[in-house]
């Protein structure tokens, strides 16, 4: 799978995190933490789609130097294991989006956590989804192969089907 992914574009490496977060962003749904974690999402789609961010911004809701309010630190208060995991890939896909702004903005620095992301953050990613259900192994190739196979604005667009895991062939069989 890390083959097809760095095969992808920029956009379409943020749109194949992003869209597999949504797959699992409700089972944080009882978490008193989902509210950060679904704005962080929405915030790195804005991103994807026109820019609306800064890189900063989005590096803010991963750390914004409290130890109350960023994910890095809410991440922490998980204790239930399918939790813990799917609270780590939202981090590791805004992580990765994070760094992809810094990039795109041609910025000179990075902030110290970001400077670490890889292609191994998206393997630990992949590794957490795989770990909360068996059936996000079938989730994650049919969305990489939407994305090869599709324009990434159009995917973009349509991002509320995504949400509402309304996406024929990538969330039913």
């Amino acid at each position: 799978m890390l083959n097809r992914f760095e095969r992808l574009n920029s956009n379409k490496q943020v749109v194949y995190l992003l869209g597999l977060s949504e797959a699992i962003i409700k089972r944080l749904s009882t978490s008193p933490n989902f509210n950060a974690a679904k704005n962080a999402l929405e915030t790195c789609w804005e991103w994807a789609e026109t820019k609306k961010h800064s890189a900063d911004d989005i590096y803010n809701l991963l750390d914004d130097g409290t130890e109350e309010t960023s994910l890095f630190m809410l991440m922490q208060d998980e204790t239930e294991e399918v939790n813990e995991l799917a609270f780590g890939c939202i981090v590791d896909a805004v992580s990765y989006t994070n760094w992809i702004a810094f990039q795109n903005e041609g910025l000179g620095y990075l902030p110290t956590p970001i400077e670490n992301v890889d292609l191994s953050l998206v393997e630990q990613f992949l590794d957490g989804f795989y770990h909360i259900t068996e059936a996000n192994k079938i989730l994650a190739e049919r969305f990489m192969t939407l994305l090869e196979q599709n324009n990434v604005n159009e995917i973009i667009r349509n991002r509320a089907q995504i949400k509402e895991n309304r996406v024929p062939g990538f969330f039913h069989n």
